[in-house]
């Protein structure tokens, strides 16, 4: 594969657009350019990291349901087929008059045997039960489990705006290493060009061969400068393409990206919205809620538990005069003792708060940091800019009087070579300065939760 660049001017800086082809012939946009909003989109849309984010969100936001369902009637049927190896049968005695017999005589005691029940039998059964009283324990597995989908939701968000940032990061990137492989070429060309005027100068006489050599050196070291940026444009591109969950060897077009106006608040006050916004922070405070619900889901289970309840049996006894039953009541549950399972049980949730706790403080302290590197890696690229404000012009001009003394034997063939050199540094330091600030601009509002 190979690269090419398009509305690039040597000595002009900008967030310019990009062209990757397949040949390389240079025909110009062959498509859409593409823009980071878009790019956002797509990433976002096809990316596991967010898909599997979404999907533990929407299991969060079912343990919900399920918490709720607590609160409704719960009914089961069953049905079952026994069979006995004996009928059930009642034995004893009976007392029987005696016909004809003298008076404390006439009753005697008569063994009998009588079947109540088939040796088989099919049962069937319908209960239903109402929680009516739980200690509060329905209501506050409902707000753990509201909790923990709130976390989910954040743990979304913070997948969201890291992918985000990585595909930010590959778009700069891809633009920043294309505007230093057109400097390269641009750098070659020059080289190239000073090496057959050399050369040609060389012939007449006019310079030494060790001059002509210089400029061959020269041309060579900046041939493989140019094959390394090529390669890394290539590896950058490459990464994009991943990001957007495509073939690396994708063809695509990047708009420029667009410079701002940049109005910096001071670090507290970014910092401040950094901890309102930032998910992670959110996330850790939902989990904490989490556990504290949960803890008196437990302790709410040792205490009184009343239910309605309400149950159908039909026994499938022909000897009885009526086999269906049907009971209804009141029930209650209280679990006096454990062995200290319940205890122990909220105990674990508790450390487990302290932990997340803990956690949070420590990430509390970790943001400040973020921001606070952020900003100043911004306020250090803004210096870069402004400290290399008129390079450009002073690079160009210092190349064009040193090749005009050369052409009158005032300055050796190395002079020319450094200022080529120099014109190519600061080049390259301008572009790598305004595609710094735009990178570190991205990473200041991730920081703050804003991207």
């Amino acid at each position: 594969m190979s690269f090419f660049t398009a509305s690039k001017i040597p000595g002009k800086h900008l967030l310019g657009a990009v062209i990757l082809s397949a040949t390389g012939l240079g025909t110009g946009l062959s498509a859409t350019a593409e823009n980071l909003t878009g790019a956002w989109q797509m990433a976002l849309s096809q990316n596991k990291q967010v898909e599997a984010a979404r999907q533990n969100q929407l299991a969060a936001l079912k343990q919900v349901d399920i918490a709720r369902a607590a609160r409704l009637p719960n009914f089961a049927l069953s049905a079952e087929y026994i069979k006995l190896d004996s009928a059930p049968t009642l034995s004893g005695n009976s007392l029987a008059a005696l016909p004809n017999a003298p008076p404390g005589q006439d009753m005697v005691s008569v063994p009998f045997e009588m079947q109540i029940a088939e040796d088989k039998a099919m049962l069937y059964s319908a209960v239903a039960t109402l929680p009516l009283y739980t200690s509060g324990r329905i209501s506050a597995g409902i707000k753990a489990a509201r909790a923990q989908a709130a976390a989910s939701l954040d743990d979304h968000q913070q997948a969201t705006l890291d992918i985000k940032l990585a595909v930010a990061e590959a778009y700069i990137q891809v633009l920043k290493i294309t505007e230093l492989n057109t400097i390269a070429r641009a750098h070659i060309a020059a080289l190239s060009g000073y090496k057959n005027d050399v050369g040609n100068l060389h012939l007449q006489g006019l310079v030494s061969r060790n001059d002509e050599l210089m400029a061959s050196v020269a041309l060579s070291n900046a041939v493989q400068g140019g094959i390394s940026a090529k390669n890394q444009l290539a590896v950058a591109s490459a990464r994009y393409n991943q990001l957007l969950n495509r073939p690396l060897d994708t063809t695509f077009t990047l708009e420029p990206m667009p410079v701002h106006a940049m109005s910096l608040d001071d670090i507290q006050t970014l910092t401040a919205r950094a901890l309102q916004a930032r998910p992670e922070l959110s996330a850790l405070a939902h989990k904490i809620k989490a556990l504290g619900f949960t803890a008196k889901t437990i302790k709410a289970v040792t205490r009184p538990q009343v239910y309605l309840s309400g149950t159908y049996h039909n026994l499938d006894n022909d000897l009885l005069l009526d086999d269906e039953v049907l009971t209804y009541g009141v029930n209650l549950v209280w679990p006096i003792y454990d062995g200290g399972i319940t205890h122990h049980r909220g105990g674990e949730l508790q450390r487990q708060a302290a932990a997340l706790q803990a956690q949070l403080d420590d990430y509390q302290q970790l943001i400040e940091l973020q921001v606070t590197q952020a900003w100043l890696n911004l306020d250090e690229t803004q210096q870069r800019i402004r400290a290399l404000g008129q390079v450009l012009e002073q690079s160009a001009e210092n190349l064009k009087m040193t090749q005009n003394r050369y052409r009158e034997g005032l300055v050796s063939s190395s002079e020319v070579l450094e200022a080529q050199n120099l014109r190519q540094q600061s080049l390259g330091n301008h572009a790598s300065a305004s595609y710094d600030s735009a990178l570190a601009w991205i990473r200041l509002q991730r920081m703050t939760g804003e991207l």
